[in-house]
């Protein structure tokens, strides 16, 4: 019979398989291909994070601002890498510390390749270093000590001053020995300045590792613009390795009285930033906890990148899958001239008498 009231039979069969395969469909979702090659479609936010420690839309933005001044030149024969790869060899380098080689056979290129990426990024970044590593101007100081006084109440704080040792290889040359640190490896002392939200307002590092922490920052623009006078009342906190000197507050080794061991409770709560922002630094860029198989120049240059993409994602609000933070450093003690001890003493005093 080829007709049921009215309607052929084979329209009847076609409709029926048309709302079978709508119902299917609503059920299903259509599965689309992504290319495995191009970690900005086929990883989801989170996965990207953790791979490369700035989100998708930070990491375009930082191959924009550095398209000025990258390359463009051909690396050896056939076509250019990209920069957009360039970019993502170097943040997977950086965030996991792996071999050269590892990275540059899970993107399918040559061990030279990744290295000259690695080197080109890193320097590229490196110099936005003044953009986004500042130490807060005069007029901005105040602002910046209410966020410290918050913590736990110590006053006229503008950063918390530390520093920490990157291992290296050995650089080699006549001064090798120059950069074994009291730990027994050759390092980097490596010098920051943060703020109460874990943000390096300055960094150094171009010193060798057997270089006391305290020489260091004599030798800092931080310390001569603090020594002019410029941020009279304003003080930076750093451990007992430091000299106790009018802008630069240290703890009381024998307090003595409740006054005394307040101020030292307090200014171990507050200078804990710059330990947990040195910890968060290591732990967001896993190439700076091992030693850094690079040239000297180099493992500079990628310090510097590394604190600057950690500026980055601090102002951003990125935050890490895994946010553990490392021990902190021993403490040792350094070498101060009596005159400058006397002066910090007396700031010191004033303020544990009127604050605590």
């Amino acid at each position: 019979m080829d007709i049921l009231f009215g309607i052929p039979a084979v329209e009847i069969l076609q409709e029926q398989h048309r709302q079978e395969e709508q119902l299917l469909e609503a059920r299903v979702p259509r599965i689309v291909a992504k290319d495995r090659g191009n970690p900005f479609q086929c990883l989801s936010d989170e996965e990207f994070i953790d791979r490369y420690r700035l989100s998708k839309d930070a990491t375009i933005d930082l191959i924009e601002e550095v398209r000025p001044r990258a390359n463009v030149d051909r690396m050896g024969r056939g076509c250019g890498i990209p920069l957009h790869l360039k970019m993502l060899v170097t943040l997977r380098y950086l965030a996991t510390g792996n071999f050269l080689l590892t990275i540059a056979d899970n993107l399918d290129m040559s061990k030279a390749s990744a290295g000259k990426c690695v080197r080109e990024v890193a320097h590229l970044i490196s110099y936005l270093a003044p953009t986004y590593i500042q130490f807060p101007r005069p007029e901005e100081a105040h602002h910046v000590a209410q966020r410290f006084y918050d913590i736990a109440g110590m006053p006229g704080v503008i950063g918390c001053v530390d520093g920490t040792h990157i291992p290296i290889q050995s650089p080699g040359g006549d001064d090798v020995e120059m950069y074994r640190c009291r730990k027994g490896f050759y390092s980097l002392n490596v010098q920051g300045i943060c703020d109460s939200d874990l943000m390096f307002t300055s960094i150094v590092a171009s010193w060798p590792g057997s270089v006391h922490d305290a020489r260091v920052f004599e030798n800092s623009n931080e310390c001569y613009n603090l020594e002019q006078g410029n941020y009279n009342g304003l003080y930076l906190l750093g451990d007992s390795g430091y000299p106790c000197r009018e802008y630069l507050l240290t703890p009381l080794l024998t307090p003595r009285n409740e006054k005394e061991r307040n101020y030292n409770i307090s200014h171990a709560k507050t200078r804990n930033c710059v330990e947990r922002a040195f910890g968060v630094l290591k732990r967001r860029f896993a190439c700076l906890s091992i030693p850094l198989r690079t040239k000297l120049t180099n493992s500079k240059q990628i310090v510097m990148a590394c604190v600057v993409l950690h500026n980055i994602a601090v102002s951003k609000k990125i935050e890490l899958i895994d946010d553990e933070v490392l021990p902190q450093e021993d403490i040792e003690m350094g070498d101060v001239e009596f005159e400058q001890v006397v002066g910090g003493n007396r700031v010191r005093d004033r303020i544990v008498q009127r604050w605590f």
